[in-house]
Formats: C-alpha cells, sequence, structure tokens
C-alpha cells in the first residue's frame, strides 16, 4: 500500500535510476535546476478559465506526450518527467495513471509520486486532455523499481548451551523487517555454520576444548542484513582419549640403535605425547620413554639382541589410548661401505650422459651401486663402475651422484657431485608461412610463422636478398628506406641461443608502391574476445586523417573506420574469415591492402557452409604475417633498414562491427 500521497513537483536533477518504456532500462537524463517542494496534483481542467468568442466546437485531441521518464527519488518516491503535448487551442492538464489506476491530473509535465512501498516496481503513462475534454492516448508505459534499503532488527536472545557428543544448542528470537525476514545466518566466529529459516540451529561436530563464539544475523529477500546478534560463547570439554598408534614399525639401522615408527594418532583435540614401552626383553627400559612425535630412537642397544615394543597416545587432558600392537627388530652387525671416491661425468651425444667410478671400499665387498640424478635416483641397481644416462634433453646441465651398497643392504654416503652438459644439435624448423605486404613507396612488411626447436628459438634473421637487413626474436619485420616502385624478395632463417640456424624460407616478394599511393596500415592482427567478437589491431597509416576500409574474404568491405582498430561480430566473427585493412583518405584515394590475418571458428559454430554459417575464407587456416603474435622483446634490435614495427595503440575506442566511426 502507498504510504503517502503523490505530490508533483518542478524537476530538479533526477538522481541515480531513469528508466524509459517498461523495460525497465535506465536512461540519462539532462541536468534541471533544483527541484521546488513537492505540490498536490491538479484537479483537471475541464474547460478555459476565461470566456472565449464563440466558433466551431474544438474537436481535436492533443499530441501524445512524449518521452516520458520515471526517476527514483531515495528512499521511496518516483519523479515523472515527459515532454509537453500540443494542442490545436491548448493542452488543459495530463492524466496519470499507475498501474492501470488513475493517479491524478496535473497541469505541467511532471509529477512526483511520493511514499511508495519498498521492493515493487510501478508503471506509469499519461495523457494530455484539452479543455473542450478531448483526450490523446495514452503513452507507452515508464517504470521503476523501489527497493528495499531498510535491513531487519538484530535478533534478540541469542543464546548457545554445550550438549554431549560435540554439538552446540543455539536459540534467539524473532528480527523484524519492514518487507519480511528470509532467514538467519549463523556464524562461527569467521566462519558461517549454516542459514536457517526457523529460530534455532544445532552445530554438531564442534571441536572441544576451545571457545566457540557465535553470531546470527538477519536477512530479507533483497540481501539487507541486520547488526549481528551476540556473541554467544561455549567451551564443550574433552573426554575423548586418542586413538591407538597405527602400524608400529621397527628396524635397526646400526649396532647400538633401533629406529621406530609408526601412523599419528588422532584425537578430537590434538596429541599431546607417545609413550614408549619396551616388552622385550622384560623389564627393560627405552632410552627415550616418551616423545612427541611419531618416531622414537633406542640407543645404547647390545649387538644381535631382539627387542620388542608398544606405543600409546595421550593427549593434554590426560586421555590415553590402548597400547599398539608390538614390534620387534633385532641389532644387526652393520658396516656400510665408503662412498666411491670420485665420479666422471661426460655428455656422449646431445641427450646422452655417460658416468665412470672407481670400485668402493667394504668390509665385506659392495654388490652395486645406486646412480642419483639431483635428487632422483635414474638406476637404483648398477652391478658395473659405469652408467649410461639416456632420454635427456640438450643444451641441460646435469649432475649426479653414485651410493654404494652391500648385500645386507647397508648403503654408503653419496659420491661427490659430477656434472656434464649436454650440448645443442639441432637447428630450428624452417619458420613457415612467410608473407611480404608493400607499405608505402619506401616500406615492405614482412611477417612468418614461429619456428620449433628442441630447445627454444633465439631469433629470427631477415634477409633482403643476400643481405641481412634484420636480426629480430619476434615474428615480424618492417624494412624501411626503400626505392619506389621496386620489387624486393625475402628469407627468413631462425637461429636458436647454441648457434644452431634453420634452412631459409621460400623467397617472398613485394614491389614498393608508387610515392603518390597512400602508406598503407601494416601489422594486423587478430584475437578472439568471445564466440562471436574479434578485435582487429594495426600499425596506422603515416598518412593523417586518413579512414581504414575493413575487407573480409577478399573484397567485400565490412567496415569503415577512423581508428586502428575493429571489432567484426556476430556470425561474421563466430565464422572462419581472412581480414586485411587499407587506408582511405578524403579524396577517395585507397592504399594498398595491409597483410592478411585469418581467424579460426569459434568454438561450436556451424561448419562453413552449412544452413545459416558464414562462407569460409579462402584458405581458410589461421593467419601467416604475424596474425596474434606478441609484441617485440624489450631490447630487440635491428639495423637501420629494417626495424620491427611498434605495436598497434588505437586512438580512441574500438570501431563497432560496421559503419564510419
Amino acid at each position: 500500500m502507498h504510504r503517502a500521497s503523490t505530490r508533483a513537483l518542478l524537476l530538479g536533477p533526477l538522481a541515480a535510476l531513469l528508466v524509459a518504456g517498461c523495460s525497465g532500462e535506465p536512461a540519462k537524463a539532462p541536468p534541471a535546476p533544483p527541484r521546488p517542494a513537492p505540490v498536490a496534483p491538479s484537479a483537471p481542467a475541464e474547460a478555459e478559465t476565461s470566456p472565449r468568442a464563440a466558433g466551431p466546437a474544438d474537436a481535436v485531441a492533443p499530441s501524445i506526450p512524449s518521452r516520458l521518464q520515471a526517476a527514483l527519488q531515495p528512499p521511496a518516491d518516483v519523479a515523472l518527467s515527459w515532454a509537453a503535448s500540443s494542442d490545436d487551442v491548448g493542452v488543459a492538464g495530463y492524466e496519470v495513471q499507475r498501474d492501470g489506476r488513475r493517479l491524478g491530473v496535473v497541469s505541467e509535465p511532471r509529477l512526483v509520486d511520493a511514499g511508495l512501498r519498498a521492493d515493487a516496481r510501478y508503471c506509469y503513462t499519461v495523457r494530455a486532455r484539452d479543455a473542450a475534454g478531448n483526450q490523446s492516448a495514452w503513452t507507452p508505459p515508464a517504470c521503476v523499481d523501489v527497493p528495499d534499503t531498510q535491513a531487519p532488527s538484530a535478533p534478540p536472545g541469542l543464546a548457545a548451551t554445550g550438549q554431549a557428543g560435540g554439538k552446540v544448542a543455539l536459540s534467539w528470537g524473532a528480527s523484524t523487517d519492514d518487507v519480511g525476514v528470509m532467514g538467519y545466518e549463523v556464524w562461527r566466529g569467521k566462519v558461517r555454520a549454516t542459514v536457517a529459516s526457523g529460530r534455532g540451529f544445532v552445530d554438531v561436530s564442534v571441536p572441544v576444548a576451545v571457545e566457540h563464539c557465535y553470531e546470527v544475523v538477519a536477512f530479507d529477500r533483497t540481501g539487507n542484513r541486520s547488526a549481528p546478534a551476540g556473541p554467544a560463547c561455549v567451551t564443550l570439554p574433552d573426554v575423548t582419549p586418542p586413538s591407538v598408534p597405527g602400524r608400529l614399525s621397527a628396524k635397526a639401522p646400526g649396532e647400538t640403535e633401533i629406529l621406530l615408527g609408526w601412523d599419528a594418532a588422532s584425537d578430537d583435540v590434538a596429541v599431546d605425547r607417545y609413550e614408549v614401552v619396551r616388552t622385550e626383553p622384560a623389564g627393560s627400559q627405552p632410552s627415550a620413554p616418551t616423545v612427541t612425535g611419531p618416531a622414537a630412537q633406542d640407543q645404547g642397544l647390545v649387538v644381535a639382541t631382539r627387542y620388542c615394543y608398544a606405543v600409546r597416545a595421550c593427549d593434554a587432558a590426560g586421555n590415553c589410548s590402548a597400547p599398539s600392537a608390538p614390534a620387534c627388530a633385532t641389532t644387526p652387525d652393520l658396516t656400510p661401505p665408503a662412498p666411491p671416491a670420485s665420479a666422471t661425468a661426460r655428455a656422449a651425444s646431445d641427450r646422452e650422459v655417460e658416468l665412470g667410478w672407481p670400485v668402493a671400499l667394504d668390509n665385506v665387498g659392495a654388490v652395486g651401486y645406486e646412480v642419483r640424478r639431483g635428487g632422483q635416483v635414474v638406476a637404483a641397481s648398477v652391478r658395473e663402475v659405469a652408467f649410461r644416462d639416456r632420454g635427456l634433453q640438450p643444451a641441460n646441465e646435469y649432475c649426479y651422484t653414485v651410493v654404494a651398497f652391500d648385500a645386507a643392504g647397508n648403503r654408503s654416503a653419496p659420491s661427490p657431485q659430477a656434472c656434464a652438459t649436454t650440448p645443442d644439435l639441432t637447428p630450428p624448423s624452417v619458420p613457415e608461412r612467410p608473407a611480404a605486404t608493400p607499405v608505402s613507396a619506401s616500406q615492405v612488411f614482412v611477417a612468418w610463422d614461429p619456428s620449433t626447436d628442441d630447445v627454444g628459438v633465439a631469433g629470427y634473421e631477415v634477409r633482403r636478398g643476400s643481405t641481412v637487413v634484420a636480426s629480430v626474436p619476434i615474428w615480424r619485420v618492417r624494412d624501411r628506406g626503400l626505392s619506389a616502385q621496386t620489387e624486393y624478395c625475402y628469407t627468413v632463417v631462425a637461429y636458436d641461443a647454441a648457434g644452431n640456424r634453420s634452412a631459409p624460407t621460400a623467397a617472398v616478394c613485394a614491389r614498393t608502391n608508387d610515392p603518390t599511393q597512400l602508406t598503407a596500415p601494416s601489422d594486423l592482427r587478430v584475437r578472439r574476445l568471445t564466440a562471436t567478437s574479434l578485435l582487429l589491431q594495426w600499425e596506422p597509416s603515416e598518412d593523417a586523417g586518413v579512414l581504414y576500409r575493413v575487407y573480409a574474404q577478399g573484397d567485400k568491405v565490412v567496415g569503415l573506420t577512423r581508428f586502428a582498430t575493429y571489432e567484426p561480430s556476430g556470425r561474421m566473427a563466430a565464422q572462419p574469415n581472412c581480414f586485411r585493412v587499407s587506408a582511405v583518405d578524403s579524396q577517395g584515394r585507397e592504399s594498398g591492402r595491409s597483410n592478411e590475418v585469418c581467424a579460426r571458428p569459434a568454438p561450436g559454430a556451424p561448419a562453413p557452409g552449412a544452413p545459416g554459417s558464414a562462407a569460409p575464407a579462402p584458405g581458410g587456416a589461421p593467419a601467416p604475417a604475424g596474425g596474434g603474435a606478441p609484441e617485440a622483446a624489450p631490447g630487440a634490435t635491428a639495423p637501420a633498414a629494417a626495424s620491427a614495427p611498434p605495436p598497434a595503440t588505437p586512438t580512441g575506442p574500438a570501431a563497432g562491427t560496421g559503419g564510419a566511426n
């Protein structure tokens, strides 16, 4: 229900949300002078207030009010405004409806509907009337949502009570809200324990021996949240012993000691300590009867004697588990081999390293060797004093140690480390799909697809004929300072850090432009933004004031823009398409076209040629000429005659999907 009557006012700046039509979409409102206090709507003007000369009856209705706008004025008022109607005699007033019910009649094209209910949508229509009673048609509706901004009250009477089994029972009173409380969030510290619809909750599996504090927050349908109630705090006592330690093991690494290990016990709070009992020989005590972790060492033992142990876990409250199952070990006679005195490593090829070492000394005799590369075992049992490590990567350093072991399993310390570096002997692949495109009378743009290498490509050498004109780490270059109307041919060679060089590409040629031609855009690149939109970017023409014509699939013009970017969208972007760009000046002259780039189809797009799909692009593979290539790395250099193009920097917002921008 409305909380106050409707009021009319001269509108000031419209706050927050302007809604045009019934769609509820926001629209911008022009600035207006400060609004005066609201006044009541005027009575409908049924007739003129002063007599007129007798004449023909007025039968012409006013025009329909236009540009009806509805704007929210927080907290719960709606300001209406519209463009005044016209009439052959004169408009007497405007009738306003809210949600199909008459709101009133005003003489000016504005009204404030005040004191509305929150969390509701209101739609308004207006029609004009003259003194003769002629009425225009109703305007399309303008709608606005009045939000609920009032939070519920904090829940009263929050209480927390501990229960057996690690449970805490919570209860609280009902919150109030102007629209209605939807539920309650229950928080244990900073963790949300639940969302409750009622006024109580039992928190289960609550850790004991720790204080837990709870708060409750009420919320309504629109997400307004109350201040928290609480905190209400409770601590549950610890009466549960730890679990029995599992898988107790005993081993004798030396002649006078035994190492014990077991799986850590669990406890509802925490395990405080482990008590170790020696059960055999009877009546003897271990050297370390109490430990804090799941391991113990019993020292000072007699050689070749059997010892048995049990372990129990205890917590800080004094609760102790039952003893574990026993574990036994016999102290052996152990003398480990000496480590191999030295080891040697050399690269046998770009993928193999050959190792060698002297025989290790032992009181009985070493029976094998463990070879480690870094910290990883690559050979667990080598009977000889040599080993070849295969399947390595070129241009990498590999370091090894060797451990000797005897028949009793005693193992030496690792040998000193021996290292070798595998060489890089493999050249990069030949760069694919090179392309050369004239840019101006003195420049040619050359681009190619990147090479691959077993280690990594370090750069590319660009040759014009037999002359190296650039060495760059990226996949494109601009050759400058050329002669007009002259054909130049280029090859590209990839090289790696080891100096291995690929074979040159096939020569690609381009003829420089006539000096009277416009400079063409260059370094065209494409990047997919979404399934139905692409981003084209290019290095702009050197001629000022030009526009850029975007071509797709050969000679089809798909757009015109003044910026160095363009965003194809819809079917054209979803299907495979190839693009080129030219510059056009105000006289209609057009430059040559840039390099061509092609976009892969979006995932799930119809196959080319299928109903509703775009025609396939000629050579619909991904673009050559550097499409999508990264920019030049910092520090990249090239001779003065050629240079890598700088990144394309838009001079304004990206163009749309068609038309001049």
